[in-house]
């Protein structure tokens, strides 16, 4: 990275892109959102064409090193799931979701009826 005062090494969250031999950087969290840009004072010299280029290289740059971050993050699960396991663990999810609901009614219903006892 460039010797900018902002840059300091990536241990958390954030990516970073330079471009312009390093005149340009970027940030992002990890939803892609900016949250630093380092612009070089040098970079006032570049012709308007040449800095756009330069933003974009660098921010393209981020982004690419978010995703692959993802992609990382997401290998260690190994192959993609088979959408017939996935629509398995939804219904058992589901029927699952569906007995604590009933087991909550049942429980508010009792409830109800107490409340509703003379004492």
């Amino acid at each position: 990275m460039g010797d900018h005062p902002n840059f300091s090494p990536d241990t958390s969250g954030f990516v970073s892109g330079e471009a312009a031999a390093g005149r340009v950087w970027v940030e992002l969290d990890s939803a892609g959102r900016l949250t630093d840009l380092y612009l070089d004072p040098r970079v006032s010299y570049l012709p308007l064409e040449d800095l756009r280029a330069a933003l974009i290289a660098a921010f393209t740059t981020a982004q690419d090193r978010l995703a692959d971050r993802a992609v990382e993050a997401t290998s260690r699960y190994g192959a993609q799931a088979a959408p017939e396991r996935l629509a398995a663990a939804l219904a058992e999810a589901s029927d699952t979701a569906e007995r604590r609901f009933a087991e909550i009614a049942t429980a508010l219903n009792d409830l109800n009826r107490r409340a509703a006892r003379p004492w």
